[in-house]
């Protein structure tokens, strides 16, 4: 006769506090691997000249610019 099949031992449920570790660790990963996500911000000296200067303070606009990742912060 077979033996009857043993229980399975209950399965640990993951917190959400180990989720939201797995979860940004696969970002930064997305990060290391070069798939940055690139945000584009504009200095408060850009916008001033844009407006007052208008249309040649949109040259000082796009030139007071910075560019960083959304997830690592890395300056792009």
């Amino acid at each position: 006769m077979e033996a009857p099949p043993r229980p399975q031992p209950p399965q640990q449920e993951k917190s959400a506090a180990q989720i939201g570790e797995e979860y940004r660790a696969a970002l930064f990963a997305q990060c290391a691997q070069g798939r940055h996500s690139p945000k584009t911000t504009y200095g408060p000296c850009g916008i001033i000249t844009a407006i007052i200067c208008f249309p040649f303070g949109l040259i000082c606009l796009f030139s007071d610019t910075e560019k960083k990742c959304d997830r690592c912060g890395v300056q792009l």
